[in-house]
């Protein structure tokens, strides 16, 4: 089954190894409420949450939830039987996120760590999903970078100051910051900022071309995986759905391995390319 579609919502359980339910909207903007439960082998792994811990609920915290990533992760959250809070930082109020459990907070970018401070404290996981990408190219340096770095950076400082264990940020392939390319340099230096903050465990998602947002003509998403068998995997295109699926599921697993105490003693850093998000995708074993 390929990875780069929408995902099936014919309301028929899903054959193999789905941490998280797949899901709908009818436009690409984020709506924390127009979500459409598919039941599937996450339908069992909820079943299993109901003999875990209360403490084992976690606290979200989300950058990004107005994007197409972001969007799909804010919804995959609301949806988690685990997650009990989301706090979504935001440029403005967004009625489209408003949900029970979503608690959005309006912040200057520019003073972004100080005013997320008092609102990060209890926060267990932190997601970033935030940037320009290839629309860098035609902004300045300087604002490129605070996009791409700076708010990335002060977002999770915050997150982690508010006892946070647990980071997703999403770079892109070949993020180094020796790169002879400044669009690989930033994304290098923001990975590097992230280790930093030493979280228990910092996922680094680095996507290649992101697929099923309003940035990527449609006709990639037939197109580019007939050459996937040509390039190597860390290249292959990913459906922003995908990638989404694999920042959540990926971030509670180790949550909840660390609230069991089960995690490792030191700071853990993983690299997720295509290959090992491709765990996380629906049908992935098909």
């Amino acid at each position: 089954m390929s990875a780069n579609r929408e995902p099936d919502i014919s309301g028929h359980p899903a054959s193999h190894g789905v941490i998280y339910s797949q899901f709908v909207t009818n436009d690409n903007h984020a709506s924390a409420a127009n979500i459409i439960p598919v039941e599937g082998a996450y339908a069992s792994l909820c079943a299993g949450v109901q003999m875990l811990k209360p403490q084992l609920e976690y606290t979200a915290m989300l950058l990004g939830a107005t994007g197409n990533v972001g969007g799909r992760i804010l919804q995959l959250l609301v949806q988690s039987p685990l997650c009990k809070k989301l706090v979504v930082v935001t440029r403005r109020h967004v009625a489209e996120l408003a949900n029970p459990k979503v608690q959005q907070v309006v912040v200057n970018m520019d003073t972004l760590e100080e005013e997320l401070a008092p609102h990060a404290t209890g926060v267990d996981i932190a997601l970033a999903a935030f940037g320009v990408g290839k629309g860098s190219a035609r902004m300045a340096d300087e604002e490129v970078r605070k996009i791409e770095i700076t708010y990335p950076t002060a977002f999770a400082s915050a997150a982690r100051a508010g006892g946070a264990r647990v980071l997703a940020m999403m770079t892109s392939v070949g993020a180094d910051v020796r790169s002879s390319t400044k669009y690989l340099r930033n994304f290098g230096e923001k990975e590097k900022k992230s280790e930093a903050l030493e979280f228990d465990f910092l996922g680094l998602y680095r996507p290649a071309m992101i697929l099923g947002n309003s940035n990527t003509p449609a006709a990639l998403a037939v197109v580019l995986p007939l050459f996937h068998w040509a390039m190597p995997s860390r290249y292959h295109s990913i459906h922003k759905n995908d990638l989404a699926r694999a920042m959540v599921a990926q971030s509670e697993q180790a949550f909840l391995t660390l609230a069991q105490g089960t995690g490792p003693a030191a700071p853990a850093v993983k690299i997720l390319e295509y290959k090992e998000m491709e765990l996380f995708f629906v049908g992935a074993e098909d």
